[in-house]
Formats: structure tokens, sequence, C-alpha cells
């Protein structure tokens, strides 16, 4: 019988789970999520020296609210969303903090798509540092894609969701663009593979017309950033957010593969608290706790206004069509969601949120590992009208009950 060696067994195991990411039971997903650069390929988001503070203010003991016909508190929240932390900050204090699943205030719990509202923030801070405009052609930065359908695309329509470049956007069918030429090769950390098939794709529509969620555009922002920064996407993100913000933990962002490109779209991680402080900084009109501004003036509240044309949103992937759940949603902004009263949110499958509530001074982050379709019982809550693979209803009614409480 031959050895065994316990690096090679972790890396077989690591791209046997990475590759069915999709399909993912309930019991494994709330170990990966917690273990993610373990399975992954990532890259190290250096922490501050010192941690900016999160005292603790007066707290939130209580909230009631109610969600398809059921009255709901915290415990039934916290085990009915699948959370594994729950965080309200308002005025810079938290004011509820909950832990569940193995997350600890040490721990760190994979984004998902919430990394793309923190992209939003590195390319305002490159913006701020005169290396690139949103209105720069992604070929001005990225020559190679000339002769491709992004010749037109410029970096406001990556921001808003707009270029034009036909993608299939939806985790539910395992062919489709999302599945195949993004998540798929990222666990097989084929380096370069996703911009390769980038440029095959053709166009849909004119580039600033309408609106289509595709993470695969994101992709492009990562590669941008690298090349006006001269730094990995990492460095930067430490010298703009991590470091100025005081973060507890160190962060990581996935790579395309070994020493690969930071996915800027996908799946980052941090502590619940570090997610706070994203919203912090949104907060403060992108002032950074140690004073520094980080964003141009004005840029947040340009950042979380209605930005792209034609919004709309379905999960199973229509181009032009919006899913019931998304009836929450005003529109879009520079990767940021908006809602109609003001607030914006960073959101991601399995239940990420970072809701920001300018009005109340109020951040509200909500982790979690909500269970694939197949996974969830046919007659609960969380497969009626109103819920997706984000999270359900009940989850905007609990925030809404804490703004009452916040007003």
């Amino acid at each position: 019988m031959s050895a065994t060696n316990p690096e090679t067994d972790e890396r077989f195991l690591a791209r046997l789970l990475a590759g069915d990411f999709l399909l993912w039971s309930p019991n494994i997903q709330a170990e990966g999520f917690a273990n993610w650069d373990r399975i992954f390929a990532t890259r190290t988001i250096e922490k501050a020296p010192t941690a900016s503070p999160l005292p603790v203010g007066e707290p939130i003991t209580e909230v009631a609210f109610e969600a398809y016909g059921e009255r709901g508190d915290v415990e039934s929240l916290m085990r009915d969303e699948h959370l594994s932390g729950l965080l309200v900050v308002q005025d810079g204090a938290i004011r509820l903090e909950r832990y569940a699943k193995g997350l600890t205030p040490s721990g760190r719990w994979q984004s998902s798509s919430m990394v793309k509202s923190l992209t939003s923030i590195l390319i305002a801070a490159a913006e701020h540092d005169g290396l690139l405009s949103r209105a720069d052609l992604v070929t001005d930065h990225l020559p190679d894609f000339a002769g491709t359908a992004y010749e037109q695309v410029t970096i406001e329509h990556l921001l808003t969701m707009s270029s034009g470049i036909e993608w299939t956007e939806n985790t539910d069918d395992l062919h489709s663009d999302v599945a195949e030429h993004y998540i798929k090769v990222i666990g097989a950390r084929r380096v370069g593979a996703i911009q390769e098939y980038l440029k095959t794709r053709p166009r849909a529509a004119e580039p600033g017309t309408s609106f289509y969620y595709n993470t695969g555009d994101t992709f492009l922002l990562g590669l941008i950033l690298t090349k006006v920064t001269g730094k990995t996407v990492a460095e930067y993100c430490s010298a703009k957010v991590w470091r100025p913000m005081g973060m507890e933990q160190h962060g990581f962002f996935m790579l395309d593969g070994d020493d690969g490109q930071e996915v800027v779209g996908s799946c980052c991680g941090a502590s619940l608290r570090d997610y706070a402080r994203w919203g912090l900084l949104m907060l403060n009109d992108g002032v950074a706790a140690d004073g520094s501004r980080v964003v141009p003036e004005g840029w947040v509240v340009q950042a979380t206004s209605p930005r792209a044309p034609a919004f709309a949103f379905d999960f199973s992937g229509v181009r032009g069509a919006s899913s019931p759940p998304m009836a929450e949603y005003a529109g879009y902004g520079y990767l940021w969601w908006l809602k109609a009263d003001g607030a914006y949110q960073a959101l991601g499958s399995y239940g990420q949120w970072l809701h920001v509530d300018p009005a109340r001074g109020l951040v509200v982050v909500l982790l979690g590992a909500v269970p694939r379709t197949p996974y969830l019982d046919p007659d609960s809550p969380e497969v009626r009208a109103g819920t997706s693979h984000m999270g359900s209803a009940r989850r905007a009614r609990f925030i809404d009950a804490v703004a009452a409480r916040c007003d």
C-alpha cells in the first residue's frame, strides 16, 4: 500500500470541491464558505496594524417582523435564513451581533457577489488617484481586446452591467456561461481562461442601452486595476481600503488559478465586522477611518443612484426579464443594488447581504449558507414568491424592522 501525501490529498479534495461548488449540499456549504481559502487559490489582503474601533452601542435585544403571514424574530431569522453572521451597526457602534455555523468574530466567510461592490470602490479609488476614468474604453487599458466586441465598451458600462456582451448568467444551469466558463475554470485553476473566453463573445446589444447582470465582465475590472496600479488587486485593496479602514482581519481575493489574477466579481473573504466597515466607508462618503479620502468627493452618491439603463434582473438569466424578488429594488448603480428609500446593498448568492441606509447611519450585514433549491423543502416559505437563492423576503422585513427601531 502506498503512503499518502497530505498536501497532495488536500489539493485533490480541494479540486473536487471547487469543481462542484454549484452542487454543494448544505453540510458542505457552511464548511466550504468558512474555509474558502483552503479550497480555491487566493491572495491575502493585508490588514491594518491596528484595528479601528467598533464600540458597542445601545443593544437591540428584540426585533419583531412579519413575513409570509408568520411572525419572526432574531432567532427565527438566524435559523430560517441559514445565517452564519448577523451584525447591525448604527452611527459606528454595534447594536446587534450574532454568530452561527461555526463562524466567529475572527473567522472569515466568503462574500459571493458582494465583492462586486468592493470592486466599485477600488475603481473609484483608482480614479481618485488619477489612474483611470469611468469614460475610458476597455481597450485603452487592455489592448489585447481590440477587435473583440469590447471595443466600444467603457469602464462605466462594466460598472453598470450594460456592456451589451452576449453572456448567460444562470447558476442553476451548469452549462451557462457563468457556470461553464467562469466558475468551473476557477475551480480548475485555469489561469487566463476567463479573459480568453470573453474575447470570443459577440455583442447582444449596443453598449450602454440595457442592463444585463454579467459576472464575466467584472473580471475585466480586476485586469484593469492590475494594469493601471502596477500592483496586485489585493495589494491595492490593502493600501486603499483594508489598512485605512482599520480592518481587524486579513482578507483575501479568490484567484483564477495559482498565483493568478484576482477574481473581483465573486467570493472574496472577510470577517463579519470587516464587511460592516465597507458600509461605514460608504456612509462617510469614501473617507476612511484614518481620515484619508479613498474615492472622489461625491462619488458615493453617484455610485448609489440609478445608473443602469432598462434595469431588469431575472434569476434564470433571461435578458430583459425580471424575477419577482427584484420588485424590492429600484435600480442599479455602480455595482450596487438600489432600494427606493435611498438605501443600497451589496448582494451575493447563498445569502450574503450588506445593507447601507444613509438616512439612519445604519449598516446591516447578513452572512449565510442558503441551500440550493434542490435541497429546500418544496412546502417551505423559502421557495414561495419573493424568494431567491440570495435569501427570502424575511431578510428585507427584518431590515425594515431594524430601521424602524433606529429612527
